[in-house]
């Protein structure tokens, strides 16, 4: 008696097989394809925001071994980060986990102190502006933020802008953050001047 053949070792398999290969070809290339144009997005969101401007070196800020954000100025050429308050820039950054607004204004007046001395009602204003405009961010999630000299500031979620500080105090304190001598992640800014 001559054994049965059973469908998977049939000579139809190969073209079972062919098939699962070719989706499985155009389902990488899709995401391919997904990930090339949110890349340019990137690439080309803050040039919109800001003509004119060029990127620095992209720089990871990672606290305690937990990676937080990736980090990314946009400058003009001429931009001195001794006077950065004096040039129209833009700061992007691309969130590598979950935070919550509140987590992150209140970060940002700690950090602002730093470099800074600021009166209890400019922290109070600062922070009660900050808790309104800052969602909570997932992974993937980018905030930009926009400064032009005399103008303050405009922060965007993702290219939609989410609200305005016109105080230019708290632009330079709130920049200062990254771009100040005094700021606790000297090795971001001392990639970005290399760049400069």
């Amino acid at each position: 008696m001559k054994p049965t053949r059973m469908w998977f070792s049939s000579p139809y398999r190969k073209n079972i097989d062919m098939f699962a290969f070719r989706r499985q070809r155009y389902f990488s290339g899709g995401i391919a394809l997904v990930a090339c144009q949110l890349a340019l997005n990137l690439v080309h969101a803050s040039p919109a925001l800001l003509p004119g401007v060029q990127p620095l070196p992209q720089q990871r800020l990672s606290i305690w071994g937990f990676d937080i954000y990736d980090a990314r100025l946009w400058v003009r050429p001429g931009f001195s980060m001794a006077s950065y308050s004096a040039h129209a820039f833009v700061l992007e950054l691309s969130y590598l986990r979950s935070l919550e607004g509140s987590a992150i204004s209140k970060k940002s007046i700690d950090e602002m102190r730093k470099v800074g001395a600021l009166s209890r009602d400019q922290e109070n204003n600062w922070l009660k502006a900050m808790l309104d405009i800052f969602p909570n961010v997932q992974k993937g999630d980018r905030i930009q933020a926009v400064y032009a000299p005399n103008a303050g500031t405009e922060f965007l979620l993702n290219d939609k802008v989410i609200g305005r500080i016109q105080d230019p105090l708290f632009a330079q304190l709130f920049f200062g953050i990254w771009l100040h001598e005094s700021t606790t992640a000297p090795a971001l800014r001392q990639a970005w001047l290399k760049g400069l």
